[in-house]
């Protein structure tokens, strides 16, 4: 199990060949397995950079 403030593995998803929703660089490793939709997508994808700033955007204000 895993503890809290423990840092997650990160999951190599080269090869799915992902773009960031926000900037389109190639995401190469998620702390998860992203997983199809209905319709064949991933759906909105982050990269590093671009998720910390979402956090930022939606934190306390």
């Amino acid at each position: 199990m895993q503890q809290f403030g423990a840092p997650r593995p990160m999951v190599n998803i080269a090869a799915l060949g992902i773009k960031c929703a926000s900037c389109g660089v190639d995401i190469t490793e998620l702390p998860f397995q992203p997983s199809k939709k209905e319709d064949g997508t991933f759906g909105r994808l982050y990269c590093r950079e671009c998720n910390r700033n979402r956090k930022r955007d939606f934190g306390p204000r």
